[in-house]
């Protein structure tokens, strides 16, 4: 039985997938809440890419970059509204498919 995906690749049992996980530090600049109410973005400029694997993470953030992401736990959210202005160090996955996908945040702490 073959394994076949859009992100990896299938060789002699073993299946290889690109990492969906970014870690960044830099400067939160915005905390926005969603409309809804559940959730709001954030805005980080971006001083450094941490992550595993920079050249293969899926968000692929660059220094001096404005990265936006999704935050969609009531105490990330409050915790940002605090940091705004401070270097935060933020762990990130990208949720979405082939008609687009947003960076989500997985945690954020000061940095």
């Amino acid at each position: 039985m073959a394994c076949f995906s859009a992100i990896g690749s299938y060789h002699r049992g073993i299946m290889k997938a690109a990492p969906n996980r970014t870690v960044v530090t830099g400067t939160l600049r915005h905390c926005t809440p969603a409309a809804d109410g559940v959730g709001g973005e954030i805005e980080i400029e971006v001083t450094a890419n941490e992550s595993p694997e920079p050249n293969a993470d899926f968000i692929r953030p660059e220094v001096g970059q404005a990265l936006r992401a999704f935050c969609g736990q009531a105490s990330d959210l409050a915790d940002a509204r605090r940091l705004i202005g401070r270097r935060v160090c933020v762990h990130l996955t990208f949720l979405g498919g082939p008609a687009g996908g947003r960076a989500v945040v997985q945690t954020l702490k000061p940095g």
